[in-house]
């Protein structure tokens, strides 16, 4: 795994293209183009401060879990029902955006 999470992008054939997040003890999730820029965009804005957000919620369209995230002085806490939470430091974090990045526009 890169980090504490892996990213894997992959064809669809409803989608085109989806992200797969892998994260240790937690569901994949499952993301377009269009979703893994939004999220990159929401990680980086809480990671450099520039919003207040508390919390960063996505119920993805192309997966079965959403994608709950809460924010921390240290970092995001990625929690899903039933499975122990997961955390990530701010480099973790804006790692997680930069890869999220480059599936929606590489």
């Amino acid at each position: 795994m890169s980090q504490r999470f892996e990213i894997v992008a992959s064809e669809h054939r409803a989608f085109v293209a989806v992200a797969t997040l892998r994260l240790p003890g937690q569901p994949v999730r499952r993301f377009t183009k269009e979703e893994a820029a939004i999220l990159s965009r929401a990680l980086d804005s809480v990671a450099t401060g520039e919003r207040g957000e508390q919390q960063i919620y996505m119920s993805p369209i192309a997966s079965d879990h959403d994608f709950d995230a809460r924010v921390e002085p240290s970092g995001v806490v990625l929690s899903s029902e039933g499975h122990g939470d997961v955390k990530l430091d701010w480099s973790e974090a804006r790692a997680l955006a930069e890869q999220l990045r480059s599936f929606a526009f590489g």
